[in-house]
Formats: C-alpha cells, sequence, structure tokens
C-alpha cells in the first residue's frame, strides 16, 4: 500500500512554550498508522520557534484531516500549516 509524507508547520500560541516538551506530547500518543518521521525547529519571529514535522502515513483519505485534528487539540498550538504533502513508498 502506498504512503504519503505530510510537512506540517506548527507554530506554538507563544514564544514562552516548551517545544521540545511539545514534540514529546505529540509524539506520546499519535494516531494509529500515523509516524512521526522527522523534526526540525527553527526560529521564526519574535522569539517563536516552529516545528517543521514529517509524518507519514497510508494513503487514504481521512488521514491528513485526522493528524491535523490530532495537532489541533494541543492548546500549546496556535497554528499548523500543512506545508506539502507526496506519495511514498
Amino acid at each position: 500500500m502506498a504512503k504519503v509524507v505530510v510537512l506540517v508547520r506548527i507554530m506554538p500560541l507563544d514564544e514562552s512554550i516548551d517545544v521540545n516538551n511539545l514534540l514529546l506530547k505529540i509524539k506520546s500518543k499519535l494516531p494509529e498508522n500515523i509516524e512521526l518521521v522527522s523534526v526540525k525547529t527553527e526560529p521564526f519571529v519574535f522569539g517563536l520557534n516552529v516545528i517543521n514535522a514529517l509524518f507519514k502515513m497510508p494513503d487514504e483519505e481521512g488521514y491528513p484531516n485526522i493528524l491535523e485534528e490530532y495537532l489541533k487539540g494541543f492548546e500549546e498550538v496556535g497554528e499548523l500549516e500543512i506545508v506539502s504533502m507526496s506519495r511514498t513508498r
């Protein structure tokens, strides 16, 4: 079965959020069949660090929405953006 990789930019609510702690929370209970492949944090604006996270999931309808709803469920997450999505093996 084909897989999809999705790059998501996660912006914390504000600069006081510890992105490493947020990442631990995100990794702890990922929805079934969704895997966190890689993570890169980088400075954004006004002391805010953003998380660029690459997720791998089945190429089936609904999985990107499941991931988006899961990430929005964290009170530390201010905004998120799906930057790219592509098929892989």
